[in-house]
């Protein structure tokens, strides 16, 4: 994609990975799947504008507010950005007034948003990506050995959208859509994921009330104990659109 626009560069303070970890493999698969090479940008659409506050069910309302990001998507626009990928961070009302033809496309809370706003979306990317163009939606999902609490895991699973649900949204949308999830093993200190708890790292937690938050971070540390490290499984869905080639032609 040729644009003039200067790349925007997250502002998050971040701990370091190490260069094996979860996030890290993420992010050599997503620049795989798009097929970046040294002098693409990659268009970083922020969709957060789609779903307006008051419409969403009160039941999994953020309590933080809408402009902000989950700590994941913070994470990984920081890691893409440092791994050599050039990202421009657009809006989607800014995308949509644009007459250029995009290359590759990510949406990092693409899981998060509703149905109907996402495939409008889908459907506006389509007609403005170019004929061998590619958008992907990646999110982060629960495993079950997630160092979460009960109620937490299950609250994740129950609101966790299908990578296959949004492939359906792409394919209404006019795409040709596939599927992928990324595992990775991982190790953490029982006193890091405590901190991922209280801090509401997991993305299911933003709506938990604080008394139910140390209720589990309780039981959190009643299941590990004296136990000092953590094994656990990152899981990531990534769902990867292109245009069909009647449409690419």
């Amino acid at each position: 994609m040729a644009m003039a626009s200067t790349a925007l560069v997250p502002r998050v303070s971040l701990d370091p990975l190490p260069p094996n970890g979860p996030v890290p493999s993420l992010t050599k698969r997503m620049i795989a799947l798009l097929r970046v090479d040294a002098e693409d940008r990659v268009v970083d659409l922020d969709c957060r504008d789609l779903q307006p506050r008051q419409a969403m069910p009160e039941e999994i309302r953020p309590r933080a507010p809408m402009t902000a990001l989950s700590s994941f998507s913070e994470r990984l626009a920081f890691l893409l950005t440092t791994s050599g990928i050039r990202m421009v961070q657009m809006g989607t009302l800014t995308f949509g007034r644009s007459p250029m033809r995009y290359k590759q496309v990510v949406l990092r809370d693409g899981f998060s948003q509703f149905k109907d706003s996402l495939r409008r979306l889908l459907a506006a990317v389509l007609s403005q990506l170019d004929p061998a163009g590619r958008v992907l939606i990646v999110g982060s999902a629960p495993s079950p050995d997630s160092p979460l609490f009960a109620k937490g895991l299950r609250r994740w699973n129950r609101q966790h959208r299908s990578p296959e649900m949004i492939a359906e949204l792409m394919r209404e949308a006019g795409f040709s859509a596939q599927v992928e999830t990324v595992a990775c093993s991982r190790r953490a200190s029982a006193a890091e994921c405590y901190s991922w708890v209280e801090s509401r790292d997991w993305p299911t937690l933003e709506s938990f009330h604080e008394v139910a938050l140390q209720r589990g971070l309780c039981e959190l540390r009643a299941r590990y104990g004296s136990q000092h490290m953590v094994e656990f499984t990152s899981r990531f869905d990534l769902v990867l659109g292109t245009k069909p080639e009647t449409l690419a032609n």
